[in-house]
């Protein structure tokens, strides 16, 4: 089990997991947890074939580089590979303004995970207790944190007939301006 936790990335054991977050308000609605460290994160999103399932076939997520691959996931344009003493090649002009514009919408997930991770103690440091506590800590946290955020409102400006957001266009602009 140690050398399944080990992490190269973050220097030590790590348990994983990934958390789906409404890309509008930015709330989350789904998290999964209890992947050695050492999976690779488009291997979790391939193999979890229920929650595959639950995506509408008009519908995408969005993900980091580590989700090329994955059909429901839109991810950024990468350079393309070089041969060896070739200078490297760039992305094109309408691939860097796609990843910038996916970069952005992406800091929503990120902005939430970093906020669990960093404001609960029992995620954001060495663990001593059993898998199954564990599990349970971490599921009660993300539960706790759609929770807050639900109850704060959308963190970011959501126009489109969901409950989400208001009902009078004219409060949105007068809010936001």
């Amino acid at each position: 089990m140690r050398k399944l936790t080990k992490s190269g990335k973050y220097k030590t054991h790590v348990v994983k997991g990934d958390m789906g977050v409404m890309l509008g308000p930015g709330f989350p609605i789904f998290n999964t947890f209890g992947y050695p460290g050492t999976f690779h994160d488009a291997k979790m999103w391939m193999g979890n074939t229920l929650r595959r399932s639950l995506i509408k076939k008009w519908e995408y997520g969005l993900g980091d580089k580590a989700y090329i691959g994955c059909p429901e996931i839109l991810t950024e344009w990468k350079r393309p590979p070089t041969a060896k003493g070739m200078p490297k090649a760039s992305v094109s002009s309408e691939h860097k303004e796609w990843n910038l514009l996916l970069q952005f919408y992406r800091a929503r997930n990120e902005h939430l995970i970093s906020e669990l991770k960093q404001s609960r103690a029992a995620i954001n440091q060495k663990w001593r207790g059993s898998f199954a506590l564990l599990r349970a800590v971490v599921d009660l946290s993300v539960q706790l944190e759609a929770l807050q955020e639900r109850m704060r409102g959308p963190r970011y400006n959501v126009l489109g007939p969901w409950p989400v957001c208001p009902s009078d266009i004219a409060e949105v602009y007068h809010n936001t301006y």
